[in-house]
Parts: structure tokens; C-alpha cells; sequence
């Protein structure tokens, strides 16, 4: 039994500071989803970073997910 896997989706996932509160640091997220397969990581990085611009939040970290599908062939 041979097995594949096949990416399902793709999403741009931005981290945003949202400050402190307890003496933990909060973490605001904002994903955006459909994003190309084809889209290189450089290109996903700077498309984060453009969008993080456009917050009122600092940027943390520019993320990528991905879901994949495992199934048999």
C-alpha cells in the first residue's frame, strides 16, 4: 500500500504584538487564506510583511500553513 500526500490548503498566518496583560504577551493573529501552491516562501514573507503594514499592531512573526491530506493510492 503506497501512500501520498497532497497539500489542501495554504493560508498566510501574520502574529501582531497585542501588548501585555498579566506579564504575558498577548498574541493577535490574522490569516489570510487561498493562497497560490505555487507561491514561493520569499514571496509569502514579503506579502506578510507588506500586509503588517497595514495593522495598527508590531509584527511578530509571518507564518505559512499548510493542511495536508495523507491517503492511500
Amino acid at each position: 500500500m503506497a501512500i501520498e500526500t497532497v497539500i489542501g490548503k495554504r493560508a498566510l498566518k501574520l502574529e501582531l504584538d497585542g501588548g501585555t496583560v498579566d506579564g504575558k504577551q498577548k498574541v493577535v493573529n490574522k490569516t489570510y487564506n487561498n493562497i497560490k501552491f505555487d507561491a514561493l516562501d520569499d514571496s509569502i514573507h514579503l506579502c506578510g510583511e507588506a500586509l503588517s503594514t497595514l495593522q495598527n499592531k508590531a509584527l511578530l512573526q509571518v507564518k505559512k500553513v499548510e493542511e495536508t491530506i495523507i491517503r492511500t493510492v
